[in-house]
């Protein structure tokens, strides 16, 4: 990190990254513990796949090692990724047993009810 430039985009980068995993909460502890739990959640998927990356990186350019700051871009992208993934599973039903399928009105006529008394035949 030479120039200004690189120094406030990874500033931002770092932001985004704990922006994405911010899970905001009733009072201030729960937020931070809400928060470290997604960090902690997200982690080894994003350091996998910063790692896979790392290494194809170094395939296709032929360099010996990534500067320090290229490797936590790579990460905090990465872990963007899967925080806004898993921020889409939990506010967007991941919660199984509160969802009542019968009830949808998508759904309805395709689930099996008592109703349904005409038997299907097979041509």
């Amino acid at each position: 990190m030479t120039s200004l430039r690189e120094k406030i985009t990874f500033i931002l980068t770092a932001i985004a990254f704990l922006l994405f995993h911010l899970r905001i909460s009733t009072d201030m502890q729960a937020t931070a513990s809400g928060t470290l739990y997604q960090i902690l959640l997200t982690a080894p998927y994003a350091i996998g796949f910063t790692y896979i990356i790392t290494v194809v990186f170094k395939k296709m350019t032929g360099a010996g090692k990534l500067p320090w700051d290229r490797y936590l871009r790579i990460y905090f992208t990465i872990a963007i990724l899967f925080a806004f993934f898993f921020a889409l599973y939990e506010y967007a039903g991941g919660d199984e047993e509160s969802a009542d399928l019968k009830n949808l009105p998508i759904l309805s006529g395709c689930l099996e009810d008592d109703t349904r008394k005409v038997p299907l035949y097979l041509a």
